[in-house]
């Protein structure tokens, strides 16, 4: 504890060192955004449709339109049919505008069913080469997509634009339909062609799929553009929301859906390598209002960082930038009169790049580099196992007669690694490349290039590093090993880059060296605010004789817990203590317990003595278990008697008690005298009265040979014989083998024949000879 408060006030006393230099590269790139694209959406208007499916239709296009990622996209919105007299065969409802516009909500209401004389037949390439013109003004380099929603087969009637002759139109057509495509690919435009309905032709739709450009993302299978059927338009929406994210290279989360009579709650899950989000809601009755809850229970309709549209209309969106992963929650509220199914989900995408890292950062051939990349978001380094899983990431070496694939493994705290040789001989420029390719990551590289054969370098350097898990306001050390080559004096520098909340600083930073090697350390305290859990920065020794040159580069990752509690640091002291306490009870309760059972009066028994000779019968206490006995003595008559008492009466009463220390008996008068009353001894009460006593736990005054010693009463006594079993009340002299005695156990009166062979003495009570 000591050492963490030093550690922590050293923090804070120490000053920004030569780390904080405006050269050195950012961990995490803040100019990481979701790249923009340019699309359109070619929604059918022939009559075929029904009203709840051009319903679905403009839905699905203000999703689209509404639901994007990146506010610099551009979207357009075409309505199509076939040409007629009245109208061309395409209705641009929504010219390319930038999906940050307010008038994209609203665009696709302006969608219908065309009537007979406004065209209301299938013209898809028509459509397609509308499409194909508004998406050549997208800047060059940004991805462009179509999609086409359609419940048919393309089919016009004579005189709408492909003659006047019926046999000849479908041929037309199909060559029409060739042009688009070729065009589309040309221009470089994805196509994702939607049917729904019994009357689609899915050969014709997988055509025009499988006409365009492939996708931007990837080789794999699962992205290149498709035709995608729908039994109804009651899929639609959920349908395009897939297409649109593999068509952007973006993942969707699973659709979760309710039917809301008041109140009801849906819930969409964000993975941790989610960097950019939206939250889309599709309501059959745009008054059901919304709430969004992130998974740590705040609102954030209105947060920093985020972006709520739609309001008040059957298409609502939520866009979060760097949304906490986990559960959100839609909190839906229909009001009276208000009901109807909704349906919520997420579009997203993890937007990071590779950052590739060799050492050592200047190799020479013939020996061995450590080939790393890591994957950085706007503000770190990603690190967490949850946000890396389904992450590939590949390396690539090429050079003057080199050219590898290299596999990278998975490390620790985010690191994709492989140790490579580079072959003996190489010279010129090498680059080691590293790509990343994930669901819902578009694939990002980067490129290290190093320069081979200018011969040994005249400085090298090496870190190691202690413990690297602190507390807030702790230190993690360094040291530095080092070997200069040349006669030059050469000054070597560790600089370190982490993120601006972990408050970090460097102490014992810069060291002048000269030829030789040895060896020295550093230290980087962090900030008593730090956050716990992982930071991860990089840490280079720098030649600053040699223009900043890399002798060496590392990323590490700094685990912070929060320092131990009360209970942390305590507990088993805590437990100790009461274990202890709980065992020093117990040795008092047991004392006290033994004490108590030794002052018991226990199975004793009194009897009168007159010259030395028994008289009467003997008497014993009420309860055994009490820690006195009382009785009467009364000597009004003949023999004298002692009567029981079942309490104290003041004035009359002796008291008998049995004194713990000993065990013996103590006596007190009805005057408060005390006498001690010894077993196998009588003691004078009055003139010629004496009063004795035995002990059935002690008779004879010593153990039986081969028995335990010590007795549950007296621990001052010895083990009571095993014969002489109890014996009731009234029964001879209690229990003994003398005839039934007239008076009751507790009277006198004549004393029974003791027999032949009985002594004057009655040993029967164990008293033996009389004193």
């Amino acid at each position: 504890m000591a050492c963490a408060v030093l550690l922590g006030a050293l923090a804070l006393a120490l000053i920004p060192g030569p780390a904080a230099r405006a050269a050195d590269p950012a961990v995490g790139d803040p100019g990481l955004k979701v790249a923009p694209i340019s699309y359109v959406v070619l929604a059918d208007e022939s009559g075929s449709l029904k009203g709840p499916d051009l319903d679905r239709e403009k839905d699905a296009a203000a999703l689209a339109a509404l639901g994007e990622l990146s506010p610099e996209s551009r979207v357009g919105v075409v309505g199509f049919g076939s040409g007629s007299g009245v109208k061309p065969p395409v209705d641009v409802v929504c010219p390319m505008t930038a999906v940050s516009d307010p008038a994209v909500a609203t665009c696709a209401d302006k969608l219908h069913a065309r009537t007979d004389q406004e065209g209301n037949n299938t013209d898809i390439p028509a459509a397609i080469r509308q499409g194909v013109s508004m998406l050549r003004s997208a800047p060059a380099g940004q991805p462009k997509v179509l999609f086409v929603l359609t419940d048919g087969a393309m089919a016009v009637a004579p005189g709408e634009g492909y003659g006047t002759d019926a046999a000849r139109i479908p041929g037309e057509l199909d060559k029409a339909l060739t042009t688009a495509l070729t065009e589309a690919k040309a221009a470089g435009i994805q196509i994702w062609p939607l049917g729904f309905g019994s009357g689609i032709d899915a050969a014709q739709l997988n055509r025009i799929a499988d006409g365009g450009a492939p996708s931007i993302c990837s080789n794999r299978p699962e992205d290149k553009p498709k035709a995608i059927t729908v039994k109804d338009s009651g899929e639609v929406v959920q349908t395009l929301r897939k297409a649109f994210g593999t068509a952007r290279c973006a993942g969707v989360t699973q659709t979760d859906s309710t039917d809301v009579n008041g109140e009801a709650d849906l819930n969409v899950t964000i993975p941790a390598i989610a960097t950019d989000v939206v939250i889309q809601v599709q309501k059959a009755n745009e008054h059901i209002e919304t709430t969004f809850f992130d998974p740590d229970g705040k609102q954030v309709d209105n947060a920093p960082g985020t972006e709520h549209r739609g309001q008040g209309s059957r298409t609502e969106t939520l866009r979060v930038t760097d949304p906490v992963a986990g559960k959100w929650r839609i909190h839906l509220k229909a009001p009276a009169g208000a009901s109807g199914p909704v349906s919520a989900a997420a579009l997203w995408q993890g937007v990071v790049k590779s950052y590739v890292q060799l050492n050592p950062p200047q190799p020479t051939a013939g020996e061995p580099v450590k080939f790393s990349v890591f994957l950085q978001t706007r503000e770190k380094n990603l690190t967490d196992p949850a946000a890396l899983k389904g992450v590939v990431v590949s390396g690539h070496i090429e050079g003057p007669g080199l050219k590898a694939d290299i596999p990278l493994r998975a490390g620790d705290k985010g690191e994709f690694f492989s140790d490579y040789r580079i072959p003996a001989g190489t010279t010129g420029q090498v680059s080691f490349t590293g790509t990343i390719t994930a669901p819902g990551v578009s694939g990002t590289r980067e490129v290290k290039a190093v320069t081979l054969g200018g011969g040994p370098a005249s400085a090298l350097a090496e870190i190691r590093w202690g413990d690297t898990t602190i507390e807030p306001g702790g230190s993690v050390a360094g040291t530095v090993s080092w070997k200069v080559n040349d006669t030059r004096p050469h000054t070597l520098r560790v600089v370190a880059d982490f993120p601006a909340d972990t408050g970090v600083r460097i102490t014992g930073a810069e060291q002048k060296v000269t030829a030789g090697s040895d060896e020295f350390g550093f230290k980087l305290a962090f900030g008593k605010n730090i956050a716990k859990g992982d930071h991860t920065g990089r840490v280079r020794v720098l030649d600053t004789t040699d223009g900043d040159k890399v002798l060496f580069e590392t990323t590490r990752t700094v685990t912070v817990e929060p320092p131990p509690g009360f209970w942390d640091r305590y507990l088993w002291m805590v437990i100790g203590a009461v274990v202890l306490i709980a065992l020093l009870l117990g040795l008092l309760g047991y004392l006290a317990r033994r004490r108590g059972r030794a002052r018991r009066i226990g199975p004793i028994a009194l009897r009168l003595y007159r010259d030395g000779q028994p008289i009467g019968v003997e008497t014993r206490p009420l309860d055994e278990r009490a820690e006195a006995m009382w009785f009467r003595l009364d000597t009004t008559g003949f023999p004298p008697q002692l009567i029981p008492l079942y309490q104290h009466e003041p004035g009359t009463s002796w008291i008998v008690r049995r004194t713990a220390a000993t065990g013996t008996l103590d006596v007190e008068t009805p005057l408060g005298a005390h006498l001690h009353l010894d077993m196998g001894r009588s003691t004078e009460i009055e003139p010629g009265l004496a009063l004795g006593c035995t002990d059935d736990r002690v008779q004879g005054g010593s153990p039986t040979e081969g028995s335990a010693s010590g007795d549950p009463y007296n621990p001052y006594g010895s083990a009571a014989p095993t014969a002489a079993p109890p014996r009731p009340y009234g029964e001879g002299a209690y229990g003994s083998d003398q005839p039934y005695n007239p008076y009751g156990p507790y009277g006198s009166g004549p004393a029974s024949d003791p027999g032949p062979g009985a002594g004057p003495d009655d040993t029967t009570f164990g008293y033996g000879p009389p004193r």
